[in-house]
């Protein structure tokens, strides 16, 4: 048998033995609380007096303040796995190195995974950035009691780099999804159909009304 039989034998039995495949599991939407208001049992006044201190010393960012209509409104940048549920991504690939299975959510910041597609092995860097702003609305319901909501709107962005594992110049990719407190949103479909859908966890909510109820 010459050599280039025996190659192109070798390379027909590699290929028969390499296998993969890409599940994604969305979020759950209804384990998700959508209240983003509380009711505090104290004046406009106070509770407003002791909210910018409160926030200026978290991660929330204060871009504007406007007392008289009880507006404070405010941007961050922030983990996306801990405030977004986008689902679970699970690739399983399997070569002459053996099987290898990757399970992560997808709102993960950074992640490095491979995927296996007609037979070829890619390397997959894949990165992802929350930022968004908030409109904090006071209102006085009573004398004694102050009702105040968080008007969040999210933007995620997603960065995608894919390499063969046989060398080549990468391809690289961006894309952007915006999005409100309560609200989906999903990414642009892949080859396959699948699109990646995120929806918010209700956490950062929580956490800024918390600071704001003392």
């Amino acid at each position: 048998m010459n050599f280039s039989r025996t190659a192109f034998l070798t390379g027909v039995l590699l290929l028969a033995g390499c296998a993969g495949r890409v599940d994604y599991t969305p979020p759950s939407y209804s384990s998700y609380a959508t209240d983003n208001s509380i009711l505090i049992d104290s004046p406009k006044e106070e509770v407003w007096s002791r909210t910018v201190p409160a926030i200026s010393s978290s991660f929330f960012v204060i871009n504007n303040i406007d007392k008289e209509s009880g507006l404070i409104n405010i941007s961050f940048s922030a983990d996306p796995e801990n405030y977004v549920d986008c689902g679970m991504v699970e690739s399983y690939v399997k070569n002459a190195r053996g099987e290898r299975t990757y399970r992560f959510p997808a709102s993960r910041k950074n992640v490095q995974y491979e995927v296996m597609s007609d037979g070829a092995l890619y390397r997959v860097n894949r990165s992802m950035s929350l930022d968004g702003r908030i409109n904090l609305v006071f209102e006085e319901t009573s004398e004694r009691s102050t009702k105040v909501t968080a008007n969040t709107r999210y933007t995620l962005t997603r960065g995608t780099q894919v390499a063969s594992a046989a060398g080549g110049m990468p391809a690289s990719s961006q894309e952007s999804i915006s999005f409100s407190s309560g609200e989906t949103q999903s990414f642009p479909a892949n080859s396959d159909g699948k699109a990646t859908t995120c929806i918010p966890n209700g956490l950062l909510e929580e956490a800024l009304l918390s600071s704001v109820s003392g």
